[in-house]
């Protein structure tokens, strides 16, 4: 019967042991946790980056379209207006800052080209003619992602005008 006992006393744990091996798993736990939320982190921004660099694409290339057919441009009254008038084009297109939008209307009516997952800002088109070069058109804005608005991006485009 003492023989018993004594092998049931060295099959358990001390009580030092077992809170030793709580606390080496709770550190494991711990860190791995640690490492899970600044995944979520980096990803959540590298999200928002793609998102602003997208949308800012898209409102490139819609200008760039508009401005590789254009007859003559036209910039202002304010500096985020421009109306681009296109060889064998019944309507002229012009292109305006709305609030967080830029607006296209194309004589269909105005279209928003961001989404309203972004904010736009300094939008400024500017028209420059350097002799003997032909016309030259600067687009300019800021893009930043709706959920973080200091996150914002400056965008440029230049477009020089065939003659």
């Amino acid at each position: 019967m003492a023989s018993l006992f004594k092998n049931i006393k060295q099959a358990g744990f001390t009580l030092i042991e077992v809170l030793l091996y709580i606390s080496f798993f709770v550190l494991i736990v711990g860190a791995l946790l640690g490492v899970a939320y600044q995944t979520i982190g980096a990803t959540q921004q590298i999200n928002k980056k793609i998102l602003v660099q997208q949308e800012s694409d898209f409102v490139l290339r819609k200008i760039d379209w508009a401005l590789s057919g254009a007859s003559a441009v036209s910039t202002g009254p304010k500096p985020s207006d421009m109306a681009v008038t296109r060889f064998f084009a019944p309507n002229s297109i012009v292109f305006s800052q709305n609030g967080n939008f830029i607006d296209i209307n194309s004589g269909t009516g105005t279209v928003d080209l961001n989404s309203q997952n972004v904010l736009v800002s300094n939008v400024v088109f500017t028209e420059t003619q350097v002799s003997p070069n032909p016309p030259e058109i600067q687009t300019n804005f800021t893009l930043s992602a709706a959920s973080d608005p200091s996150s914002g991006q400056n965008f440029e485009l230049t477009k020089f005008l065939r003659q």
